[in-house]
């Protein structure tokens, strides 16, 4: 498989920290997931290790993603916690400016953390959303490099936002699969404006970040065919944290596409 796009997995595969991750993954990954689910700053890598982290890249070329807090409520019918999670958003993106993420994903929640439903109309809700993503747009956040997540509920929700603002979008196909949803109208509608798209398998019992060999041979196949007819150029995220998951993972994109060169494209 000649592929267009990079593949990438998240900085929680080794039980380290995000430098030492980096570095044993990028003999064989394109991108590394730096995730910094926990917004406190003590939380963050710290400057030195940010500036490790770019110096890794400068020398072999290697990219990175962020993801930004989990707890960052960008649509909170709460106004203190709204305000909050723009700035634990913006925490992050600072601290690691230096790496310079090809993408930043965000996730909007419907109510304050995933799971909850809407509370009130979807009009209000897009209007708390494109205040909070356009603060960050203003704060300094290329738009491009903005990325909405899709998580439990219908994108359409908040791809108007998306459009809007000119923002990009993360595309997290374990997430379909774990809800039971299809593939096919999300990505069809807007993988054109997708720079991460993430990939896990979902185990029996419901839980998902697992390794691909939970998904169906047949989907994951699709998914590839479908990167490569539309010249997906940007990354696909092997979103598990551990390392048997990834060696599993791996192992999977081998038995889909020998040929496919799923070492780094570096």
């Amino acid at each position: 498989m000649n592929r267009s796009f990079r593949l990438g997995t998240t900085s929680f595969i080794h039980r380290a920290g995000w430098l030492e991750n980096a570095t044993r993954l990028a003999p064989r990954m394109d991108d590394v997931e730096i995730l910094c689910f926990d917004g406190d700053p003590a939380a963050l890598p710290s400057t030195e290790e940010v500036a490790a982290l770019a110096e890794l890249r400068a020398r072999t070329g290697l990219t990175y993603s962020l993801h930004a807090p989990l707890e960052a409520s960008l649509a909170s019918e709460d106004e203190g916690r709204r305000r909050d999670g723009v700035a634990r958003v913006l925490g992050a993106v600072e601290r690691t400016r230096p790496l310079a993420p090809d993408a930043i994903v965000v996730h909007v929640y419907l109510g304050d953390r995933e799971g909850e439903p809407l509370r009130r109309d979807v009009a209000s809700f897009r209007r708390r959303a494109a205040r909070s993503l356009s603060a960050l747009v203003s704060a300094g956040v290329a738009p491009g490099a903005l990325c909405v997540e899709s998580l439990d509920y219908d994108f359409e929700l908040i791809s108007p936002v998306v459009e809007e603002l000119g923002l990009s979008a993360a595309l997290d196909v374990g997430h379909l699969l774990r809800d039971g949803r299809p593939l096919g109208p999300l990505l069809a509608r807007h993988l054109h404006r997708a720079r991460v798209v993430h990939l896990h398998g979902v185990a029996p019992g419901g839980r998902d970040h697992r390794s691909l060999r939970h998904v169906p041979r047949a989907t994951a196949r699709w998914l590839l065919d479908t990167l490569r007819a539309v010249d997906y150029q940007g990354v696909l995220t092997i979103e598990v944290f551990g390392e048997a998951e990834l060696a599993e993972s791996l192992a999977v994109l081998e038995e889909l596409e020998p040929e496919g060169g799923w070492r780094s494209r570096r």
